[in-house]
């Protein structure tokens, strides 16, 4: 029986920048960063206590362009917080940039989101579920 997602797969212009910017701004831990041949690296990030961790994949920036184009921006991630408005107070005392301030979820009653960009135009949603 599978239980939890093990992986998601982040695919990023800068890899470096990107884990900076997980692990330095919003906290996530490094779970592992192993160097592979060609100047290549596998890097895992997690939230804090999480099982699933995140693959900060470095593309080639065209391909990523792409991907925006026929997915959106919003394609790189959502994230679950305990306490939203907590959450993005923090995030904006650390100077991240919002996109969406936070406000109730139309999809699900109870929850509320927010959305916010990263370092290098990558969009994330935070969301703190409902019922």
């Amino acid at each position: 029986m599978i239980t939890n997602p093990r992986l998601a797969v982040l695919y990023v212009k800068d890899q470096s920048a990107t884990v900076d910017f997980l692990t330095g701004t919003l906290g996530f831990e490094l779970a592992a960063d192993v160097p592979h041949a060609g100047g290549r690296r596998w890097v895992e990030v997690r939230p804090p206590g999480a099982q699933t961790r995140v693959v900060i994949a470095a593309i080639e920036p065209a391909v990523l362009d792409a991907v925006h184009e026929q997915a959106g921006r919003m394609a790189h991630g959502w994230f679950d917080c305990d306490d939203l408005d907590a959450t993005c107070a923090d995030l904006r005392a650390k100077g991240v940039e919002f996109t969406v301030e936070p406000q109730a979820a139309p999809w699900r009653e109870g929850a509320r989101w927010a959305q916010i960009r990263g370092h290098d135009g990558n969009v994330y949603g935070l969301t703190q579920r409902g019922r």
